[in-house]
């Protein structure tokens, strides 16, 4: 491909990126009692995806500095959206999962977040939902053909 052609799917990604955000999310975004920013709810995310992980193991996936990490953990085990648990075969390995309080904040964090997409995409006519659905099915099939380290 040339490099023309890539200049402008990289400028059309640096322009839907944040389209994305303003038009769909940010502003009837769900509301949290305990200020979770986007990195804690990146946090629960993984942990509910992968499980119970190491500290090391969500901040790579997630590329957060350790120290990052432990600030970011604190406030959510502070909270009682995440547990720390001993690993059962090395003691200096300290994982983390959620707690029941934890797991029902993502859920409703989920209904709350399909409740604005279902608002936002109402008004638009069936047509131009085909479309989008084809072309997020697309973009969907292309970025699972790129390699990463996941």
């Amino acid at each position: 491909m040339n490099d023309a052609k890539l200049e402008i799917i990289i400028q059309n990604f640096i322009t839907i990126m944040p389209l994305f955000q303003k038009k769909l999310m940010k502003p009837k975004c769900h509301v949290n009692p305990d200020n979770l920013n986007h990195s804690h709810m990146q946090i629960l995310v993984v942990l509910k995806d992968y499980g119970k992980s190491s500290i090391s193991d969500v901040a790579k996936k997630l590329f957060i500095s350790t120290p990052n990490m432990t600030k970011l953990l604190n406030k959510l085990i502070d909270d009682g959206y995440v547990e720390r648990l001993p690993d059962q075969k090395d003691r200096r390995i300290i994982n983390i999962d959620l707690t029941t309080k934890g797991k029902e904040h993502l859920d409703n964090a989920f209904e709350d977040l399909v409740r604005t997409f279902k608002e936002r995409l109402s008004s638009i006519p069936d047509n131009q939902l085909d479309k989008l659905n084809n072309s997020l099915e697309n973009l969907k099939e292309v970025l699972t053909e790129i390699s990463s380290e996941d």
